[in-house]
C-alpha cells in the first residue's frame, strides 16, 4: 500500500455544510482518519507485534453522534486548551471575561471552541509524508477572546509511522493561544489502560487545587506517583492518588530541559507501551508541558458502536502550555501579538516491541 490520502462525505451540519472525512494510509498499513469538523481524529489503526491491525483511539461512529456531544475525542482544542480560572484573564490592562463550561471554569476554549468548528481542508501529498492542513479564521470576540486569529493545524502521517501535528497561528491583536490535540489512546484494546507502561521525561508537576487548576507551583516528581522517569505501569500511581482522594491522573508535567531559548526544539517527552499487544507510542514536542489524563471521567460516556464506558479505557498525553497560563505569570506566556508566529509541533511515533525471552 502506498502513502496516500482519500476523502469522502462524513455528514452534514445543521446549516447544510458538508463535513469531510479524510483517510491517510502508509505502506506499513497504518491508517489515520480525521474530519474537518472539529479537527477530530476519528481513528488511528496500527499493527501489533503479530502484525494484526487494530484500533488504538476512542471515538464515535458518526457525525451525528459527535454533534450530540463527546469528551473531546481526538479533537483540535483551542483557542486555549485546558482550564482558565477567575472567569477570564487580563491582558495589557484590559479584562476579557470568558464563558464558563466546567462549573465556574473555562475549559478547552469554551462553549463552542475549536472542537466545534468547521475547517477549510487542503490535502498534502509528499514523497514520504501525506496529510491534511485544516485552517480557519477565528473572529475577534469569539468565546470572549480578543483579536482575529488565523489558525492552522496540519496533520500528516509518514512512511516511517510518525503522526505529526503542526500548530500555527497569527493574530491582528494581542491575544492568548494554546492549541493541542485531544486523542485518547489505548494500545491494547483492553478495557483499561492502567496496565499500560509509561515513561515521562518530566522534572516537575503542576500543583493543583480541588478544581484541578494549577496554583503556579511546580512540585518535584521524584519517587512519587508522577515519577515515570523509568518504565512502569500506570496502575500503582493511579491507586496511590486515589488513596489520598485524587480521582486519578489529570495533571500537567514540565518537560525536562525545556526553555524559552530552546522552545523550537523537538524533545522526546513521553512514551507508552502495552506488553499485551507489543504496541508502543513515543511522543516528542516543542511544547513546555504534557498533560497526562487517565480517563477518570469517561464513565457513562458513549464510545464506538454505542458502547458505554466505565472509566480508564484510554489515556491522553496532551502536549501544550500549562493550564491557566493567562492567570499564572509563573508559567511560560501564551500571549501572541501581531507580527509574531505561533508555531509548535507534536509527533507520535508508532512502533512495536517483543517481550524478552
Amino acid at each position: 500500500m502506498s502513502l496516500d490520502v482519500s476523502s469522502r462525505e462524513f455528514g452534514r451540519l445543521p446549516d447544510g455544510m458538508v463535513a469531510e472525512l479524510f483517510s491517510i494510509r502508509n505502506n506499513r498499513r497504518t491508517e489515520v482518519n480525521l474530519t474537518n469538523w472539529g479537527g477530530i481524529i476519528t481513528s488511528v489503526r496500527t499493527v501489533d507485534r503479530d502484525g494484526t491491525l487494530g484500533e488504538i483511539t476512542l471515538a464515535r461512529d458518526t457525525l451525528r453522534e459527535y454533534l450530540e456531544g463527546h469528551p473531546y475525542y481526538g479533537a483540535l482544542v483551542g483557542r486555549v486548551a485546558n482550564r482558565i480560572s477567575r472567569g477570564g484573564f487580563t491582558l495589557d490592562g484590559t479584562r476579557y471575561p470568558l464563558p464558563s463550561n466546567l462549573g465556574d471554569l473555562h475549559l478547552h476554549g469554551g462553549v463552542r471552541g475549536f472542537d466545534k468548528q468547521i475547517y477549510h481542508a487542503e490535502v498534502i501529498r509528499e514523497d514520504r509524508r501525506a496529510g491534511v492542513t485544516l485552517s480557519r479564521t477565528s473572529p475577534a470576540g469569539e468565546e470572549g477572546y480578543p483579536g482575529e486569529l488565523l489558525a492552522r493545524c496540519t496533520v500528516t502521517l509518514s512512511d516511517d509511522d510518525v503522526l505529526r501535528f503542526t500548530f500555527d497561528a497569527e493574530t491582528d491583536h494581542a491575544t492568548v493561544v494554546n492549541l493541542t490535540n485531544h486523542c485518547y489512546w489505548n494500545l491494547s484494546g483492553e478495557a483499561t489502560i492502567l496496565d499500560h507502561e509509561l515513561y515521562l521525561a518530566a522534572d516537575g508537576v503542576a500543583e493543583t487545587d480541588r478544581q484541578a487548576v494549577p496554583t503556579g507551583r511546580l512540585l518535584p516528581v521524584a519517587e512519587g506517583p508522577f515519577d515515570f522517569s523509568a518504565w512502569k505501569p500506570i496502575r500503582p500511581g493511579f491507586e496511590e492518588l486515589q488513596r489520598v482522594g485524587v480521582n486519578g491522573f489529570d495533571h500537567s508535567l514540565a518537560i525536562a530541559g525545556w526553555s524559552e531559548n530552546a522552545a523550537a526544539e523537538l524533545r522526546e517527552t513521553a512514551a507508552v507501551r502495552s506488553v499485551r499487544s507489543g504496541r508502543m507510542m513515543t511522543v516528542s514536542t516543542t511544547y513546555p508541558a504534557v498533560h497526562f489524563y487517565s480517563g477518570n471521567n469517561l464513565a457513562g460516556e458513549t464510545g464506538r458502536h454505542s458502547g458505554k464506558l466505565r472509566g480508564q479505557e484510554a489515556l491522553c498525553l496532551e502536549c501544550q502550555y500549562f493550564p491557566d497560563a493567562p492567570n499564572r505569570p509563573e508559567f511560560p506566556s501564551i500571549v501572541l501579538r501581531p507580527g509574531e508566529r505561533y508555531h509548535h509541533v507534536t509527533e507520535h511515533r508508532f512502533t512495536t516491541f517483543s517481550l524478552p525471552r
